[in-house]
Parts: C-alpha cells; structure tokens; sequence
C-alpha cells in the first residue's frame, strides 16, 4: 500500500540537504500522534521494520547556494501493513504542520493533500527507479578484524545482499517461507554514488534504475517495504519505470 503526500513550504529559509533523518523522525512523530501503540512496537522492535519513504520529489525549485528552496513538492510512504499507511497519514493530517532542520536553519512545511494509490498488480519483470537511495552494507576482514563496508552495484556483494536481505524481510513479515525466491538483477543501466547523512555518521549509497526478474510476490514486496537496509530511514524506497 503507497500513499502520496503533497506539502506545501511556508517558510522563506532553505532546507539544507541531509534531510533525510529529520523527515525520518517526522514520520515517527505523526505515526505516534495517530497510532501511539504501533509506534511504540516500531520503535521497540529490534531488527527489520516495514516501511518506507522516498525523498522530496521537487515540483518547483527557487534558485539557492546554502540548501533546498521550493514552493511545493510531495513524496511517497509504502508499506505492506496497511496499519502503518493509514496511521502515518491520520497522524499528518491531525497536525499537518511540520518542520525540517534545527533551530538555525529550520524550515516549515504544511501538508496539503494525501493520496492512496491504486495497488499495481507485478509479473516475473519490472525495471524499478529509485525514489531514495538504496543502502547495502557487509563485513570484511582488514588488518585482522572484521569493519563494515558500504556496498556499490558495481560489488557482487552487493547483488547477493539485495536478494537475502528481501526474501529475509518478506519470509519475517509474513511468518513463512516464500516458495519461489528466484531473483536476478538483470541490467543495472546507470547508477549515481550518494554520501546520505544519518544523526553523526555517514551512509555510502546509491540511486540507480534496475532491471530485475523475481518471483511476482517478491517485487511487490520490494515495492511497498523498499529495497535494501534502513528502509525506515528513508533508503530504498523505488517506482515502476517499466513492466516488462
């Protein structure tokens, strides 16, 4: 389940560009106004969560040196919990107003309509585009000690990871195993490197179209919960670009 969420800035200050965080604990704060129980769960829970967002999606841009400056944009929340979905949507319509930043560069949104998309109906193909970067990490050895790399398209890791860590998300959402979990990433055409700020550290990560064939219930999986980790964070939430 997918909904669209238009907001209008009524602030003149610029939103700077690591805001990916911030609309992150947003979303939390709206979730716990509407559905306290569900966010206390969520937020208690260890491991997988099964939700995600896109970025802003621009609908104008105003000329701007020190960060984002626009008059309106809108972005996407997924989920395959309809729970999460209607709840993130009555919390931002119970207070419609937010902001973005901290208190020296702070922005102020209002939103202004929210729409429920109609459910897309996948077969064995589907090239999706990335709304929010994908994030894949692994461990490696170095110097004698296991450090955590973040993963490109251009690893193979990266392909092995993508495929485990969705069918590893779908089989603990839905309390069983999936039948068929083929899956191969077939073209990667392009992809663009991304350095996304999460609180104090950094996150490696890529925005890409990627061509895939996989079982039917594993691409609408990906669709709704993202692809790749921390799609509560904001990473990897994606759109059909073409059903093949």
């Amino acid at each position: 389940m997918r909904c669209k969420v238009s907001i209008k800035k009524v602030s003149s200050d610029p939103l700077h560009y690591d805001y990916q965080y911030e609309l992150a604990s947003m979303l939390y704060g709206k979730l716990a106004i509407s559905n306290i129980g569900l966010a206390d769960k969520t937020h208690s829970k260890k491991g997988f969560k099964f939700y995600t967002f896109s970025n802003l999606i621009l609908e104008d841009r105003i000329p701007e040196k020190n960060g984002l400056n626009f008059k309106a944009a809108h972005f996407f929340i997924s989920s395959p919990d309809p729970e999460f979905i209607r709840s993130f949507a009555e919390g931002l319509l119970l207070e419609p107003e937010f902001f973005l930043g901290n208190n020296e560069n702070r922005a102020s949104f209002i939103i202004e309509r929210i729409e429920i998309l109609p459910v897309i109906q996948f077969s064995n193909t589907c090239t999706f585009r990335t709304l929010s970067p994908i994030y894949l990490k692994t461990l490696r050895n170095q110097n004698d000690r296991l450090v955590e790399f973040d993963l490109y398209p251009k690893d193979s890791k990266f392909h092995e990871n993508l495929h485990k860590n969705l069918v590893a998300r779908y089989e603990e959402f839905y309390g069983s195993k999936i039948d068929k979990d083929f899956f191969e990433i077939l073209n990667i055409p392009n992809f663009k490197p991304r350095r996304v700020k999460i609180e104090n550290s950094y996150r490696r990560c890529s925005l890409m179209d990627i061509y895939l064939s996989a079982n039917p219930e594993l691409l609408q999986f990906a669709y709704e919960a993202g692809l790749g980790e921390k799609n509560a964070m904001g990473f990897g939430c994606v759109d059909v670009l073409e059903m093949n």
